[in-house]
């Protein structure tokens, strides 16, 4: 979740870039804002931008195909749902070419700002949820050792009903854990483009 969060804040800082760049009058237009900032881009998505302006760079003057196919590869590279969001908006500005790219650059930042601030909140909650089995952890293996220890604790689970009510016990604790890690866990967002996400590919894998 942490590399996720600092691509993310890579990814803003980059939109905010283009956008001044753009601006600023800095560049001609989106596909050459691309390129002027690529050296500048922070180290989490630094090897996905750069290929990308090199691919539009070497690329100028073809089909826009060009551009969709190293869009999603940088998508892929990014692999995640808010980085496919920038990827697919970046196409369709590359396409436009409009007067507005700069605003929509800033709406994608601040978009990404407030996934980023989401992420940070599940984060920490995940985190506490982490800190809880952990105790939850302890506690049962503290149990466990004093019923070793103290076999006058362990007497009541020496009878049949008591190791049924231990067994039951322990598989309820058991299913407990198992369900507190995945809520601790989550599930990654399904992402909707790159070369991973076109139909050929999902039928291919």
């Amino acid at each position: 979740m942490r590399e996720r969060i600092e691509k993310l804040e890579a990814l803003e800082g980059w939109c905010r870039r283009m956008a001044d760049t753009l601006t600023g009058g800095g560049a001609i237009g989106l596909a050459q804002a691309i390129v002027t900032t690529a050296p500048r881009v922070d180290e989490p998505i630094a090897p996905a931008v750069h290929t990308l302006a090199r691919r539009i760079r070497d690329g100028a003057g073809r089909q826009s195909s060009h551009h969709a196919a190293a869009l999603r590869e940088f998508a892929d590279a990014v692999d995640d749902r808010t980085g496919d969001v920038v990827a697919a908006a970046l196409l369709l500005a590359l396409h436009q070419q409009s007067g507005g790219i700069a605003g929509v650059l800033r709406q994608l930042a601040d978009g990404v700002a407030r996934d980023v601030r989401a992420r940070r909140d599940i984060e920490a909650a995940r985190a506490e949820s982490r800190q809880s089995i952990r105790i939850l952890l302890i506690i049962q293996a503290a149990l466990l050792v004093l019923m070793g220890v103290v076999p006058s604790f362990a007497a009541p689970y020496g009878t049949p009903v008591g190791q049924v009510v231990m067994a039951v016990l322990l598989s309820a604790s058991g299913l407990l854990l198992v369900w507190m890690r995945r809520l601790a866990i989550g599930r990654t967002a399904p992402r909707f483009f790159g070369v991973s996400a076109l139909p050929g590919e999902r039928g291919a894998s």
